[in-house]
């Protein structure tokens, strides 16, 4: 198998339960159109870990519609400083890039969320 068993993974299960969450809070669905972003946030920030489902891939590190890791062996890298291009994936690139595929589309905001949590955060607190 190119993967590992998804259900060894806790950012995996982190993940799907920020599904729940998504779905079951407030309001419901806030991340539409894509809960993938909101989903890999609450795994990423439970774990303090920008690569989403570190260990998934055996042999070779994620890519986002062509920008590669430059690290992670997950499913994806929600920190755009450790991607290839070192630029944020905005909507013009992921209109552009993404396919209408809705884990990449949820890179826009999961990348702006995980930015503002590790890089102007801190600066404040």
């Amino acid at each position: 198998a190119q993967c590992r068993n998804t259900g060894e993974i806790s950012a995996v299960f982190d993940h799907e339960w920020g599904h729940g969450l998504d779905d079951n809070d407030v309001t419901p669905g806030i991340s539409e159109p894509s809960g993938e972003g909101i989903a890999d946030i609450y795994a990423a920030i439970r774990l303090n870990d920008s690569c989403v489902g570190r260990g998934f891939w055996k042999g070779r590190k994620c890519d986002a519609a062509g920008d590669a890791c430059l690290e992670c062996t997950g499913v994806r890298d929600i920190d755009y400083r450790k991607m290839q291009s070192k630029s944020p994936h905005t909507l013009s690139w992921a209109i552009a890039n993404c396919n209408n595929s809705v884990h990449c589309l949820g890179l826009v905001y999961s990348e702006a969320i995980w930015s503002l949590y590790t890089q102007k955060l801190p600066q404040l607190y």
